[in-house]
């Protein structure tokens, strides 16, 4: 009886040592096989044709856990860039109704929407010593307030306000300045720096006879001049018409050169590429890359500061950016030189082509797309 029960014991002593150095020496390779089974792995999506990699940070040595930067004396912040292609004073389309003869260019006999045609994003990270460009497509389908529509349509349904936030939501990513500007007021801006050296990427040529250029009080069409209900009259009691205007032409020669502002909206403008969205996408990020490149340096730091305030007080411009914010961030603004430059392609699908082109997207994967530049 002893003899049986020492044999138990010393095989059940046995038994424990040996299955515990198993679970010693399988169980973390046990773990990892069921981790991989059990962590979610997140949504399949799919990215647009021709998408750029999403580059890795220049020095992986220098992420360091978020509190410790590449440029400890820069401040990281978000801007983002809007082109609103509203141009009341240029095309009568937006105009219904007059009321007296100082209102000659209020007049229209149609109706045209605006949209902001152009976003940019563009982030400063001394965190990581990488400033990045994206441009967010204008035909991106959202929903705003239950509606679906293009993001580009939401300035004009809602607000400069609305829109930032959407951005903000769409990326994942708190946005700490926006400027956005019409055409007339970015020709002007451009002008005043003295444009922008550019290498335009094909020959850009477009014409559309139904956009009509209006100026000194012309419209799209001849129509009559009515005032009060009043057909108006010349000297000689004939109806008083307003002279039509002259139609949207767009003429870009390929190869490197100056553009002047009314040149440099063409080259933002352009919508002709074989490639359709992605042939613009590269298009608006090349030209916003070249002039950070030009500009952005200490020596125009009083034209850049005296564009904010134009800004700031011109109606066909917006911003939140103040005169006192830009010199707080102007000299991370004007290191531009010494920060690595990377590009990011947003995500997403693209149907259609044209008019009816249209991006969609999965959040998830935006916000990953994002994540690493949102480092504080």
């Amino acid at each position: 009886m002893l003899s049986s029960v020492k044999s138990f014991a010393v095989s059940f002593a046995a038994a424990i040592i040996i299955f515990g150095l198993i679970g010693y020496l399988i169980a973390p390779q046990l773990q990892s096989l069921f981790d991989g089974f059990l962590t979610p792995q997140g949504e399949d999506t799919e990215v647009v044709a021709g998408e750029f990699e999403i580059p890795e940070v220049p020095d992986p040595g220098k992420k360091i856990d978020g509190r410790q930067k590449v440029f400890a004396e820069d401040t990281s912040f978000t801007l983002l860039l809007i082109g609103s292609d509203y141009q009341p004073d240029v095309f009568s389309d937006y105009r219904i109704s007059v009321q007296n003869t100082a209102d000659i260019e209020q007049l229209s006999t149609h109706s045209r929407h605006y949209r902001a045609d152009v976003i940019m994003l563009v982030r400063y990270s001394a965190e990581l010593g990488v400033v990045m460009f994206s441009a967010i497509p204008s035909n991106l389908m959202v929903t705003a307030s239950g509606i679906s529509m293009r993001l580009g349509d939401v300035l004009e349904k809602k607000n400069v306000s609305y829109f930032v936030d959407m951005v903000a939501g769409i990326v994942g990513m708190p946005i700490d300045y926006y400027i956005m500007s019409r055409i007339g007021l970015f020709d002007e801006a451009v002008d005043r720096l003295g444009g922008v050296k550019y290498d335009v990427p094909m020959n850009m040529y477009f014409k559309d006879e139904e956009e009509r250029i209006v100026t000194a009080g012309a419209s799209r069409d001849p129509i009559p001049l009515v005032v009060n209900g009043e057909p108006v009259l010349d000297e000689n009691g004939e109806q008083v018409m307003i002279p039509p205007g002259r139609a949207f032409t767009i003429d870009l020669k390929k190869g490197i050169q100056t553009l002047d502002g009314e040149k440099a909206t063409w080259a933002l403008r352009f919508n002709l590429y074989p490639n359709g969205f992605i042939g613009r996408r590269d298009t608006l990020v090349s030209f916003f890359r070249a002039f950070f490149e030009q500009y952005a340096r200490d020596e125009h730091k009083a034209q850049l500061s005296g564009l904010i305030s134009l800004y700031n007080t011109s109606p066909a411009g917006s911003t939140n950016m103040t005169p006192s914010d830009f010199e707080e961030i102007s000299k991370t603004l004007l290191s531009y030189s010494k920060y690595e430059k990377t590009t990011v392609a947003f995500p997403g699908t693209v149907s259609g082509a044209g008019a009816d082109e249209r991006v969609s997207f999965s959040r998830n994967t935006v916000y990953s797309t994002y994540e690493k530049y949102k480092v504080q």
